[in-house]
């Protein structure tokens, strides 16, 4: 017995939906840790600047 056209459009359907379920919350954390590395470029350039001025 065959699956017939409206259990396999089902079937892809559930296959998509736990696809993003897993998908974006890893893109969530992967621009989470985008955002982190560029606050601390950030923080390190302002350290070294400030670094400079301090320096007689």
């Amino acid at each position: 017995m065959s699956p017939g056209p409206l259990e396999l459009l089902a079937l892809l359907v559930a296959t998509l939906f736990i696809a993003l379920l897993v998908a974006l919350p890893l893109l969530w954390l992967m621009r989470g840790a985008r955002k982190r590395a560029e606050f601390q470029r950030q923080v390190d350039n302002l350290r070294d600047r400030l670094e400079h001025l301090e320096r007689p």
